[in-house]
């Protein structure tokens, strides 16, 4: 029999669909991370709120194979990691190159959490109100960033120093390559941790559309993807292009992270801020148990030596997210993920697709 798990309060529907919606997917993506595991013999770091679960549903994997493979959760958002370089130009390129339009001050709260009274004390109110549209006004966004560079150093020193301490403590320091996992896509976080460590990293990803070893300012950031690799986004792979399906419930039971801070009153321990909640922040006790029924599945699988290969799981994935009826009602109101980044707020997957 397989080893017992803590099951708690179960929905036997939620758990259900968990198992089969996101737990052949977990088994294989845990399998494929942990034979890279076993070459490389480093600690695997997985990023993101998305890497709450899969590193979770890894350690599971590797405790049923038998095997041994050190992780740990890491907290990083690509917001906060454009914050933590604001005052770094090397870091521009992968900032500025998204989608945007709107005013600088809104630019400047939304993708790089800077909070109002910071803004009103570093810029004018001329600044602040002038329109931007990114990526054709990059140039103008990052004269206006290093016009002001000695006061946005000021103004990110503490966080920068907390989160490098963070980043130390969990041993992210350590070694001469540092190995990264996130679902996916483009390895922007990767390439930012690459900028802020200054050492060669390696991104091990559910999908990868920039696969290969990249340059990163003297450093490397080699990219991999286990399921498939060097697709785009609206290429037409489903997966990819439906993929914020996955996104919504990968999620840590926090908000997005936003900042870091030494604690005052305790030494060598830090405090966390996260941004406003989603629905599945808000009802996480539902979402575990879908992704209680998902890990669950990867349990089981690994005690049996059962395996998925990526044709099935891109088959299974790519049902639930095309036809309608197949994602239960009772767990509709968990697909709503923010966007803040590009400034779109709260988004309904199931809705932005059609499916309800």
């Amino acid at each position: 029999m397989d080893p017992v798990l803590d099951k708690g309060f179960r929905s036997p529907q939620l758990a259900a669909f968990g198992t089969t919606f996101l737990g052949p997917l977990l088994n294989f993506f845990a399998g494929e991370l942990l034979q890279d595991a076993e070459k490389h013999k480093q600690k695997l770091f997985f990023l993101a709120r998305e890497g709450y679960w899969l590193e979770k549903a890894y350690q599971t994997h590797v405790q049923g194979s038998e095997k041994h493979s050190e992780s740990e959760y890491l907290l990083a958002s690509r917001a906060f990691m454009f914050k933590v370089m604001l005052d770094d130009p090397r870091s521009y390129p992968y900032s500025l190159k998204n989608e945007f339009n709107g005013t600088f001050y809104e630019l400047l709260r939304s993708r790089f959490l800077i909070s109002n009274s910071s803004i009103q004390q570093i810029f004018g109110l001329e600044t602040q109100q002038t329109t931007i549209s990114l990526p054709k006004d990059l140039n103008k966004v990052r004269k206006v960033l290093l016009s002001n560079q000695k006061a946005l150093t000021d103004l990110i020193e503490p966080t920068k120093t907390a989160y490098l301490k963070y980043l130390n403590s969990i041993g992210a320091t350590k070694g001469l390559v540092l190995h990264l996992v996130d679902v996916g896509y483009s390895g922007t976080i990767q390439k930012l941790m690459t900028l802020l460590l200054e050492k060669d990293t390696v991104g091990h990803y559910l999908i990868s559309s920039k696969p290969g070893v990249h340059q990163v300012k003297g450093n490397t950031a080699t990219m991999k993807g286990c399921l498939q690799e060097g697709v785009k986004l609206r290429d037409g792979y489903i997966p990819l292009d439906r993929s914020m399906f996955l996104e919504a419930l990968m999620t840590a039971p926090n908000g997005q992270f936003q900042d870091i801070r030494m604690n005052e009153l305790i030494e060598n321990k830090f405090d966390f801020y996260y941004g406003r909640q989603v629905n599945a922040q808000k009802y996480f006790h539902e979402l575990e148990q879908v992704m209680n029924g998902a890990i669950e599945h990867v349990n089981h699988c690994a005690y049996h030596g059962i395996a998925y290969s990526g044709a099935e799981v891109e088959t299974i994935y790519s049902h639930y997210v095309t036809y309608r009826n197949m994602i239960p009602r009772s767990s509709h109101h968990l697909f709503a993920i923010d966007d803040d980044v590009a400034g779109n707020g709260t988004v309904d997957s199931l809705q932005f697709f059609g499916l309800k």
